[in-house]
């Protein structure tokens, strides 16, 4: 098999750099965060202020992961070519496309729709678009669609952008009218690195965003009110509503960082079982949104009383 590396382009010096730049970001609402619990634990300063820098902590590490993630995705991207598949692999993933499925080659096919619009050619692009006579094109690409070669199969195309594009078209035409010596199906295998099936899932995600936004919200409202609260609070209740017992109100702030634990715990879990059981993987992140349910009305409860 012969391998294409990607056609260069910025954008893949455009996500490092902002890579870069985001991780410093968190590094620096991180230790601006840090300060806040210096001393002793009944001095921790926690207050709306703080969970500003927080939420502009979280949206670094976000935005950082990100532009980590289209970084090395472009950097990993490479397509291959051989007797019978044309390959396109990306993060460990190959995506297989027989030749003996390709109907044509195209060029100049204007592609709408591409998932995000804002970071395509942030790395690289990528997504599944639609052409004008809305078929889906899957775009893996380092240059605008419009410049890409277009593989029309049966069941899909794909927008790819070998180096020596001229080379890669006459090696692929000279293939196919050889002939396939092996009958290959479309297909994706999916490498070790990332679980890319589980972070495809929108069910998955969704419910993953949920418990994370009401994580979030928990320690928001325990911060919002965390200067009023008294020295000891009430943090347990026996089965008829009557306190338990009394603790330091810094542990109050265990209570959105176990239920965060639990999301993470869950989360792993779900990725482990996606690969053979999603309705198993999806009903633990389902799980996840009813603990961080139970939590946020924990920390309710504790600034009301």
């Amino acid at each position: 098999m012969r391998r294409w590396k990607p056609f260069p382009s910025a954008g893949r010096w455009l996500a490092l750099a902002l890579a870069l730049v985001f991780s410093a970001g968190s590094l620096f609402f991180g230790w601006l965060c840090a300060q806040r619990f210096s001393g002793l634990a009944a001095d921790w300063s926690i207050d709306l202020d703080f969970f500003l820098r927080f939420l502009c902590f979280l949206a670094m590490v976000f935005l950082a992961g990100t532009s980590w993630m289209r970084f090395i995705q472009v950097v990993s991207l490479w397509y291959g070519l051989d007797r019978n598949v044309v390959y396109i692999g990306s993060l460990g993933n190959q995506e297989m496309v027989p030749l003996d499925d390709i109907v044509r080659l195209d060029f100049g096919v204007r592609v709408d729709g591409l998932p995000v619009q804002i970071i395509q050619g942030i790395g690289c692009y990528w997504g599944t678009g639609n052409s004008a006579d809305s078929a889906s094109v899957m775009v893996r690409s380092t240059i605008p669609p419009r410049r890409c070669i277009f593989i029309v199969t049966h069941k899909g195309t794909y927008a790819i952008s070998p180096d020596e594009i001229e080379i890669f078209v006459q090696e692929l035409e000279q293939r196919r009218h050889l002939g396939a010596t092996k009958q290959h199906s479309i297909e994706v295998v999916y490498g070790p690195w990332f679980n890319t099936p589980f972070w495809n899932d929108i069910s998955s995600i969704y419910l993953l965003i949920i418990a994370l936004v009401l994580n979030i919200f928990a320690f928001g409202v325990l911060a919002r009110y965390f200067p009023q609260l008294p020295a000891q609070i009430e943090m347990r209740f026996d089965a008829v509503g009557g306190v338990s017992e009394l603790r330091p109100r810094h542990q109050a702030l265990f209570l959105p960082l176990a239920a965060f634990g639990v999301t993470l715990v869950n989360m792993f879990g779900a990725m482990v079982f996606f690969r053979y059981e999603k309705l198993v993987a999806r009903m633990l992140q389902g799980a996840s949104v009813v603990v961080q349910i139970l939590f946020s009305v924990a920390v309710i409860m504790i600034v009301r009383a």
